[in-house]
């Protein structure tokens, strides 16, 4: 293997260890955000479940006084039949106490359901606040971590980037511009020869190509992907 190739692929490793933290680090202000993002769902379940017991216990509220008008008429209305002398007065006046009576039963069975309503209204917004707990939790610790990991890549971004700027002073100028040209393209500057093969294309190279390869008098180039190419097992 010619010596440059040898310092390439530790140049390459270092560039596909910097690739991989800079991946990572910028994913993370998208793994914050889905996090935040799921906060914020919590968030807004205990708001729909509070307003939905709130109004749940308003409807109860105004029941209870539609129930108690029809209550207090009907105690008037008695009280007019007992002062009445007359009799289609007093009639009348029954016929109404059993029309109110009959609207105030009706109340209350609505009253009923919306309060059996409200108990399970009361049981989902505690569970939407329990969850919300939880999520809080966990999205607080979450956030935590994806800052000291950024912390921490960003220092070691730093320190490959040094120890990179290091091996790359050691490489002749013209090869180096050759390795970054690639490097700016494919990601992947050297690929092994795997028989006749590019491992970085998986096409077949020339004969020209391997010949090249394996006289290591040059460094050759894929004919297909544009990669330096050595030769990497001597099956043949």
């Amino acid at each position: 293997m010619l010596p440059e190739i040898e310092q390439l692929l530790i140049l390459q490793d270092k560039d596909q260890h910097l690739r991989r933290l800079r991946a990572e680090i910028k994913k993370m202000p998208a793994d914050a955000e889905a996090a935040k993002g799921r906060l914020a769902a919590a968030t807004a379940g205990v708001t729909t479940a509070k307003e939905e017991f709130n109004l749940n216990e308003v409807a109860i509220k105004n029941l209870e006084l539609q129930i108690q008008t029809r209550r207090d008429t009907i105690v008037k209305l008695k009280t007019q039949q007992f002062e009445t002398r007359k009799n289609d007065e007093f009639t009348a006046l029954a016929h109404e106490v059993v029309r109110y009576e009959g609207d105030a039963a009706k109340l209350e069975d609505e009253e009923i359901l919306l309060m059996e309503r409200g108990e399970t209204l009361k049981s989902a917004l505690k569970e939407a606040q329990d969850h919300f707990t939880t999520t809080e939790g966990y999205v607080k610790e979450e956030l935590g971590k994806i800052k000291e990991r950024y912390i921490n890549v960003q220092a070691q971004i730093k320190e490959f980037e040094g120890i990179r700027a290091g091996l790359a002073a050691k490489v002749e100028e013209g090869l180096l511009e050759r390795y970054d040209r690639i490097l700016a393209g494919k990601g992947d500057v050297i690929a092994g020869l795997n028989g006749h093969v590019c491992t970085g294309c998986h096409m077949k190279v020339t004969a020209a190509t391997f010949n090249d390869a394996r006289a290591e008098k040059i460094i050759p180039h894929c004919p297909n992907c544009g990669r330096m190419v050595y030769i990497a097992h001597w099956d043949d």
